[in-house]
């Protein structure tokens, strides 16, 4: 039950937002997302003055691509849904307007029957321009170039952290579209859940951020994590990242390849230390070798 309804059954004599406390006032405006809150600012002077008040920043936005051609988004846990084509970039005149987490999601589906709707570009419903001021974006959709587009509606300015899930099919040639994005190229993290079919010269994509956690899948030799540690250690800005990479490797085979001694009899991890060359600084590596995959995780150690 609502606040306004509570109220109403406590006290007999019916309610207005006019003779309502100032406090219940600013408690309902700010239980209301930028959408709603439009509509309270009708009202009158006064409660829009209540309303313009509150902050417009809000810790989760979701919005989703339907099926029908639709962009549908909500925030923080309302469970209100709202769509309307040229709606959701008139957000971006709500001064200060800022999201922390944004979630970008698609209903759409490569395989598609005789019971679905006509196939629809996303292109069409969306803004033609960046327009959310959001901190952090985690994307889940079908294909690489839904991903590309609905980054898209995130500004590259405010933007430090990328999630991408694994895609419904491999789509290695255009990878490089989504590392030239300016949203990518501004990020200070990134976390990408599935490169299928690359070897290790696709970390060069990440020299620019801070941190990284990847799951590569390619063909690897032994050797190659050698030259996975020479390009992190030249990374300027890197402070540390986390690397799964699908390969049958020994670990003790890996660890031979970068200068590693280990220690007799079976072991599933070990920790290196790799000095920078003309630095002080140096690179910690934790290696797991106990499944299919090789784990690592890379510290740089001031």
């Amino acid at each position: 039950m609502d606040t306004v309804k509570i109220i109403s059954l406590a006290d007999p004599e019916q309610k207005s937002l006019m003779n309502m406390p100032v406090s219940l006032i600013f408690k309902i405006a700010g239980s209301l997302d930028p959408v709603e809150r439009t509509v309270l600012r009708t009202v009158n002077k006064a409660i829009k003055n209540v309303a313009d008040s509150l902050p417009p920043v809000y810790e989760s936005m979701s919005i989703t691509w339907g099926r029908f051609n639709s962009l549908l988004w909500k925030f923080n846990k309302n469970p209100t849904k709202h769509s309307g084509k040229g709606k959701l970039e008139k957000l971006s005149k709500i001064p200060g307007f800022k999201v922390n987490n944004l979630r970008l999601r698609s209903n759409q589906r490569i395989s598609r029957t005789i019971f679905d709707p006509p196939e629809t570009k996303l292109c069409d419903v969306l803004p033609e321009d960046s327009f959310l001021n959001a901190k952090n974006v985690d994307i889940c959709v079908a294909t690489l170039n839904d991903a590309i587009q609905l980054l898209s509606i995130a500004k590259p300015g405010d933007l430090e952290s990328i999630r991408l899930w694994p895609l419904q099919s491999s789509e290695r040639e255009h990878f490089s579209r989504f590392f030239e994005t300016e949203q990518f190229k501004k990020a200070k993290n990134v976390e990408i859940l599935s490169l299928q079919g690359f070897n290790p010269e696709v970390l060069l994509n990440f020299s620019h951020l801070e941190s990284f956690k990847i799951k590569l899948s390619g063909d690897f030799v032994e050797e190659d994590f050698l030259r996975i540690r020479e390009m992190i250690s030249k990374f300027e800005k890197f402070e540390k990242c986390e690397q799964r990479i699908v390969s049958g490797f020994q670990l003790r085979n890996i660890c031979e390849a970068l200068g590693i001694k280990t220690p007799g009899g079976t072991f599933k991890s070990i920790t290196h230390r790799y000095q920078i060359p003309g630095s002080k600084k140096c690179l910690e590596f934790k290696i797991d070798g106990g499944g299919p995959n090789i784990l690592m995780k890379i510290v740089r150690i001031r």
